[in-house]
């Protein structure tokens, strides 16, 4: 009897751990998704600024320009 209460512990340690784990990568994610959303928030904000400044035509020019520098 003494055996399988043994084996029953150890059945139950890498569930704590497995769910530890998995609270860990989910609050990862959820700042990963924060970030993101701020970041987007803020684009947002600037595209918005740009065409009050230079107008619309001249902002999307400046957003198809800006998208053509990460490509070289």
């Amino acid at each position: 009897m003494s055996h399988h209460n043994a084996s029953l512990n150890f059945s139950h340690a890498p569930n704590k751990h497995n769910a530890a784990l998995s609270e860990k990568s989910l609050h990862e994610i959820q700042m990963q998704l924060m970030n993101k959303q701020e970041l987007r928030l803020r684009y947002i904000q600037l595209m918005n600024d740009a065409q009050k400044l230079l107008g619309r035509d001249e902002a999307i020019d400046l957003i198809k320009e800006s998208g053509d520098l990460g490509k070289t």
